[in-house]
């Protein structure tokens, strides 16, 4: 049985074919809050997908918006936004708008202080706000129903109003963000006072048959915040008032010190947050939170633990998310690598690494298939690669791809090894999948050099040859007990057994070497979650020492560790720590001996102890003759990912994406 298609439920009087709905993200296509074709573009493709209901972020007020948000009181927003909602009713799917106030998030894009219950600064913004006033509050009230009342008559089939995640009204229930000694604060009671007044003005407005949801942050997960307990009664509170007809629970704030939608957080690992507001209510409750796969969608319904699943970003990485997990089709899944989350703080558009026509949706239209199918060569099969791969053929083009390796990915392969990282397999068996159904001609073990470009005669040739890693120039690097990255990720058991003998030290500090130590601290278990989960409920500190992790030191020659990691930093770092590794910066190494290596430190030469070591000094292009030769045979070419600067996966997806964006336009 699945619970997921099986059978129609309803928000109200709203009827949804399925269990799935994109729940909102904050895309940042508008312009001054107004809607663009941009905006329509990207539901339409995600409209296609499958899913029973879209989301879709409107500010209530140009106060609620963000400067890059469609804006409710914006003049042509009624037009706009009715074609978008009867595009998306086009589709047999359901169209919901979260009714917005960003509260303390924001900069000073309209020329005043962000508007809070108190002057607490967001520890992300850092800007100074401005306290409302009895006022302005029950103008934001105001503005809710408003709003709820124009999304009604433009035949938007729900409203969702936002309570979550550190945004307006969730300041004003926390303990943190609201000092308020008056009706809206001071207590319990009366911090919930505000966002139950919306609620009460927005029923008031749209009526008791029109769907009014409340998106909620589960816990704020923050030292002194509510938790999960305070929300059940403020839910149980609108419920009984008849307030609302769903319940959409989500994890923490955005500040929180717990890690919300990045590849650390397990699948469907914030559901239990919505398992207890579905014990205090008797309405329908939606799960989010990296639900990414059936599986965990079908366990939460099938355990009871709320009526519909969400996910937003899940979509962004494939528009068709929700029709190839029901069919049982490939897909391209999230990564959790918050790449789009960092682009929306920082007032960006939003971007997803792993899927590079997000945000491109509208001009992918303009772009129609060649008519003479000529021959493309694609060298390298990593994400770069791939991708060029795939926008080829879609093009029209004749397509051939090839790569040394025996298998596809490049070093993706290697990357998903490490804990927590198995999900890129995912992404190169989905584009092994679309350049199968896309008739591109795969090349396995095939060497390209310059005679096989001559005699192929492309049209046009795609060098995503990739990088080899460096061997910095250190004394004794050629010792036996010298190891590359990639050897050790690939490694086997006596490669295992000999790294967690003695003591390890990984050279270089970026992503490569901390993952590279983790996945060695990771063979210290047979089933790592299991065990670290039994241990930590029954062995105490009582107990004499049963676990002695291996013993792996990360040296650093600058003076940040993990310096490419972005906004997953602390994150990892705290996964590093607790794996027991230690971590050493502004350490060059100079020489590597028996035992032992020297290196400079801040406190001078030292001598540090080492039975192994592992490099990870980063990588550098491949070189080779093909650019030459397609020069000679004026065979045009492009250098793309790794081999013309190295860097992420990204880079490497998104240039290849742009190659075919910008130069390739038929």
């Amino acid at each position: 049985m699945s619970f997921i298609s099986d059978t129609p439920y309803k928000i109200n009087n709203m009827e949804l074919k399925n269990r799935i709905i994109m729940l909102v993200m904050h895309t940042g296509f508008s312009k001054g809050g107004l809607l663009t074709e941009q905006d329509k573009a990207f539901f339409e493709e995600r409209a296609k997908g499958g899913a029973a209901a879209l989301t879709q972020v409107c500010g209530i007020s140009e106060y609620g918006a963000a400067d890059s948000m469609p804006n409710v009181k914006e003049e042509t927003f009624f037009e706009r936004e009715k074609a978008i909602t009867d595009m998306i009713h086009s589709y047999d799917t359901k169209h919901i708008v979260q009714l917005f106030h960003r509260g303390r998030n924001s900069g000073t894009d309209y020329g005043h202080k962000p508007l809070a219950p108190s002057n607490v600064p967001s520890s992300i913004y850092r800007n100074e706000c401005e306290v409302m006033t009895k006022e302005q509050i029950e103008e934001t009230i105001a503005d809710f129903a408003s709003a709820a009342v124009k999304c009604k008559e433009i035949g938007v089939d729900a409203v969702e109003i936002s309570c979550s995640a550190g945004y307006l009204l969730t300041l004003f229930l926390s303990p943190l963000t609201n000092l308020r000694d008056d009706e809206y604060g001071g207590d319990d009671e009366r911090r919930m006072k505000m966002p139950l007044d919306v609620l009460r003005a927005v029923r008031e407005a749209v009526g008791k048959d029109y769907p009014v949801i409340v998106r909620i942050a589960g816990s704020q997960m923050m030292p002194g915040g509510y938790g999960v307990d305070y929300m059940q009664k403020f839910c149980a509170i609108a419920d009984s008032e008849g307030l609302i007809d769903a319940v959409n629970v989500t994890g923490g704030w955005h500040e929180a010190p717990v890690p919300q939608i990045s590849y650390q957080l397990p699948a469907g690992g914030f559901a239990y947050l919505a398992d207890a507001i579905k014990r205090a209510v008797k309405v329908p409750v939606i799960a989010c939170n990296r639900i990414n796969n059936i599986e965990t969608m079908e366990e939460i319904l099938k355990n009871g633990m709320a009526d519909f699943v969400g996910t937003a970003r899940g979509f962004l990485a494939d528009p068709g998310f929700a029709g190839k997990v029901l069919t049982g089709m490939p897909y391209n899944k999230c990564q959790g690598c918050n790449k789009c989350i960092e682009a929306v703080l920082k007032g960006k558009p939003v971007l997803c690494a792993y899927n590079p026509e997000a945000g491109h949706e509208a001009e992918e239209k303009t772009h129609r298939k060649v008519v003479s199918a000529k021959k493309i060569l694609v060298i390298g099969a990593g994400p770069a690669g791939l991708e060029a791969a795939k926008k080829s053929a879609e093009r029209g083009y004749k397509t051939i791809l090839c790569t040394r390796d025996s298998y596809l990915g490049g070093m993706l392969v290697s990357a998903s090894l490490p804990p927590q990282k198995g999900d890129l397999i995912k992404y190169v068996e989905n584009k092994k999948y679309e350049l199968e159904q896309l008739g591109v001609d795969i090349r396995l073990s095939t060497e390209v050099d310059g005679e096989f470009v001559k005699e192929l005669k492309p049209y046009f040739v795609i060098e995503a040859t990739g990088s080899k890693a460096v061997v910095p120039d250190i004394k004794g690097i050629d010792r036996d007990n010298v190891y590359m990255a990639l050897d050790v990720l690939n490694g086997d058991n006596e490669l295992f057994a000999k790294l967690k003998t003695g003591k390890t030290v990984v050279i270089g500090g970026g992503s490569v070497g901390l993952e590279t130590a983790r996945f060695i601290a990771s063979k210290h278990y047979a089933v790592p979650d299991e065990a670290k989960s039994f241990n930590k409920m029954f062995i105490g500190d009582d107990i004499p020492t049963v676990d002695v992790p291996a013993d792996i030191t990360v040296v650093e020659m600058t003076k940040k560790i993990g310096r490419d990691l972005g906004g997953l930093k602390w994150i990892v770092m705290k996964e590093v720590k607790a794996d027991g590794i230690k971590t050493m910066s502004e350490t060059a190494v100079k020489e590597i001996c028996d035992g032992y290596i020297i290196a400079d430190t801040p406190d001078g030469e030292k001598q540090i102890p080492a039975d192994n070591v592992v490099i990870a000094a980063g990588f550098s292009p491949e070189t080779n003759d093909i650019t030459l030769a397609c020069l000679d045979e004026r065979i045009s070419c492009a250098k793309i990912g790794d081999c013309a600067k190295v860097g992420d996966a990204m880079k490497g997806i998104h240039e290849a994406y742009d190659l075919f964006l910008r130069l390739f336009i038929a």
